[in-house]
């Protein structure tokens, strides 16, 4: 039984012809390259157009401008066309090349909706190869990026062919199971073409399970469909599907009339191969109702017919059938020269089928290798990826570990810092500390001193009152020694806690400058404590003018010129 879901047919047609010469009116008015690209394969989306003998040359001519024009995505949908039309002419070959390399092309631009269906091409075409895991891949890959699409046309072309798929292998449950869903999704966008195609595989479907009845509903709903689209050649390959089914039922009068109405249609659209299957049904009919001449007739007709085209399946059945009615006749004669004509379209089928078998073996081989370059390829860019990921990783951890020393270090740092200033802070306040404290005991030897210069001084006037001289001389002995030690034992014992206190500031001021005397010295030691000249004078015993002459001179050893140069912040330093 002959489905046109299934069997794919070159057609040509005045109606079509009419069409193309439109086309052609409509692309000398179109001025962008792009635009008439868009427009060729518009006109080769219709399905009627797809069986045309010049879809290939309008596929090439979209080619070729989409080509001159670096139009990729029109270049991409070219290609695929030229797929199509090669694998319908059964040129595998060129038909795989042109999928290969719109996928390609696809994968590469990001053309989604063009690359699904250079995928759906690709799996086809493994289909017809025989080599089903293959196909199923493709088919399902197309199928995972229509939806992704949300292409419910895509999404029904997918199901409908892993639906085809399964029927191959004969799995008739999946198979309608695929059928009915591509249906369902067909029919919610009112697809008139993709439901009638869908109608058809259903009906190959029942027709294997030899479920007629059922497989006689879909075909006239395919009809019904065909009729609405004025679809001729669908029309007449649906009544003769019809008549088929009513022939292998046995009824032979209602499969004539299908056959007469199919074959009027087919002869209108000049397809040969048909018209051949529709007379040998007619002689079929006509053998079994014992109208044995009629049916010679159109067993002849069916033969020449066949032999025209190449048709050797029509050769081969015709020859066979009339072998069979020359030999019920006892004409051996011409039962011998049918029965040549058999065994030489046998040979010639024989030799045609292994032909195409050693040619899907090739391509498979061709298509396996390809294959396999194309994933070797893939691994190749995925290692390189792979080690340019792994790279930066490592270049991004490195960058952490670095980062995280650096803030640890930073930490660190700051802790340090922190803690020096802590402890600065801690010296600083304890020199206050000791500063106040020095500063204390020296007022408090400068009280002592002025106690024992008071003593000194009322000795000096007992001397005057007291009678004797050896009395005299002692107490005047006495009081000169505490007038001269007072004042040395003092300083001498503030240096030494000064020291104490200060450490090293004798000798860093000596160090950078070596001129200063020791009353220099213990001069930048009492302004060292911040001490005012009245108290330094106290101190010394020593006149203010004689301070301020002594700060003036030691101003100008220690180089501190202006009246913002302060010498106690000077001293400080040290």
């Amino acid at each position: 039984m002959t489905i046109i879901g299934i069997t794919f047919t070159q057609i040509t047609t005045a109606q079509y012809i009419m069409k193309s010469v439109s086309l052609d009116s409509l692309l000398q008015t179109i001025k962008d390259p792009n635009k008439k690209v868009d427009a060729i394969i518009a006109f080769l989306e219709e399905p009627q157009n797809q069986y045309l003998e010049i879809a290939a040359s309008y596929a090439n001519r979209a080619f070729i401008i989409s080509q001159q024009n670096n139009y990729m995505k029109g270049n991409i949908q070219a290609m695929i066309k030229l797929g199509d039309y090669y694998f319908r002419s059964g040129d595998y070959k060129n038909a795989m090349e042109y999928a290969q390399r719109s996928r390609e092309m696809a994968g590469d631009l990001g053309f989604n909706k063009e690359l699904a269906n250079s995928l759906s091409l690709i799996g086809i075409i493994y289909t017809e190869l025989g080599d089903h895991d293959n196909s199923s891949r493709y088919f399902f890959q197309s199928l995972k990026l229509f939806e992704k699409l949300e292409d419910k046309k895509g999404i029904a072309q997918a199901l409908g062919n892993i639906g085809l798929n399964f029927y191959n292998q004969q799995y008739y449950d999946k198979a309608l199971e695929y059928y009915n869903n591509s249906l369902l999704i067909a029919k919610s966008i009112d697809n008139q073409s993709l439901i009638k195609k869908q109608y058809n595989n259903i009906a190959v479907v029942y027709g294997d399970l030899n479920k007629y009845d059922t497989s006689i509903v879909f075909l006239q709903k395919a009809l019904a469909i065909s009729i609405e689209l004025g679809d001729k050649l669908g029309q007449g390959i649906n009544i003769m599907n019809i008549g088929h089914i009513q022939m292998i039922e046995g009824n032979f009068d209602s499969a004539l009339i299908s056959f007469q109405h199919s074959l009027a249609l087919l002869t209108e659209m000049n397809n040969p191969s048909h018209i051949s299957e529709c007379n040998f049904n007619f002689g079929y009919c006509y053998y079994h109702l014992n109208k044995i001449s009629e049916s010679i007739d159109f067993f002849k007709k069916a033969l020449n017919q066949g032999q025209t085209i190449g048709y050797y399946t029509i050769i081969n059945n015709s020859a066979k059938m009339l072998n069979q009615i020359f030999i019920n006749r006892k004409d051996t004669i011409s039962a011998y020269r049918y029965v040549l004509l058999q065994n030489k379209s046998l040979d010639s089928l024989y030799t045609f089928q292994k032909q195409d078998l050693l040619t899907k073996h090739e391509l498979q081989y061709i298509y396996e290798k390809k294959e396999f370059e194309l994933k070797l390829a893939q691994n190749k860019r995925d290692n390189v990826l792979l080690l340019i990921i792994f790279g930066l990783i490592l270049g991004l951890i490195i960058v952490v570990l670095i980062l995280s020393r650096y803030k640890l270090k930073s930490k660190i740092v700051i802790v340090e810092k922190e803690k020096i200033e802590l402890e600065k802070e801690k010296i600083e306040s304890e020199l206050v500390i000791k500063d106040k404290e020095l500063t204390v005991n020296l007022i408090s030897l400068y009280k002592k001193n002025e106690m024992l210069i008071d003593i000194a001084h009322k000795l000096g006037q007992l001397e005057y009152t007291t009678s004797g001289k050896e009395p005299r001389n002692v107490l005047a002995q006495i009081s000169k020694e505490l007038r001269n030690s007072t004042v040395d034992k003092m300083l001498n014992e503030f240096s030494q806690r000064f020291q104490e206190v200060h450490a090293g500031f004798y000798e860093k001021l000596l160090s950078l400058y070596p001129d200063l005397t020791q009353n220099e010295l213990k001069l930048c030691a009492f302004l060292r404590l911040n001490m005012s000249t009245k108290e330094i004078a106290e101190i010394t015993g020593q006149q203010f003018t004689s301070i301020d002459k002594a700060r003036y001179r030691l101003r100008r050893k220690l180089n501190l010129s202006g009246p913002e140069a302060n010498l106690v912040t000077f001293l400080s330093r040290f």
